[in-house]
């Protein structure tokens, strides 16, 4: 069975370990700061998926304000363990999203992903997201 819940700081190990595979390095130090900071956000929701007592997957979505768009939550963040992928994990995070969402008094969800995620691309658009644009994505390390 599977359960979703909020992330608590001994998720980090199982958090650290798919960010990894989503192809983010961080050591554990570093994602315990990172999570515990997160987790006293009231704007921000890191939400785990768990089976058998173990999570399989994690997501950020944040609840923020953009003056074209107004207020909206992103989802900023969302893997699933590549050994159950396919299986609904990812899928109920989603809708742990959207249901944050609407407590919040928004009414849309945005999620950004690279290009070369197409397999992540086909799952939006069956969890019912419209590809709106393409864009760049550019840093200027300071």
């Amino acid at each position: 069975m599977m359960e979703i819940r909020e992330a608590k700081i001994d998720d980090s190990k199982k958090i650290r370990e798919l960010a990894i595979q989503l192809g983010y390095p961080s050591d554990l130090e570093t994602i315990e700061k990172r999570l515990s900071t997160l987790l006293s956000d009231e704007n921000v929701m890191i939400a785990v998926s768990v089976i058998n007592n173990s999570v399989v997957g994690w997501m950020q979505a944040n609840h923020t304000i953009s003056l074209d768009s107004g207020y909206h939550v992103e989802i900023v963040g969302l893997v699933v363990s590549d050994q159950v992928r396919g299986r609904g994990a990812g899928a109920a995070l989603v809708e742990a999203a959207k249901v944050w969402t609407g407590v919040r008094g928004c009414d849309m969800v945005r999620v950004r992903c690279n290009l070369i995620r197409t397999e992540s691309h086909k799952f939006y658009i069956k969890m019912g997201f419209r590809q709106k644009k393409e864009q760049k994505v550019f840093e200027l390390g300071l």
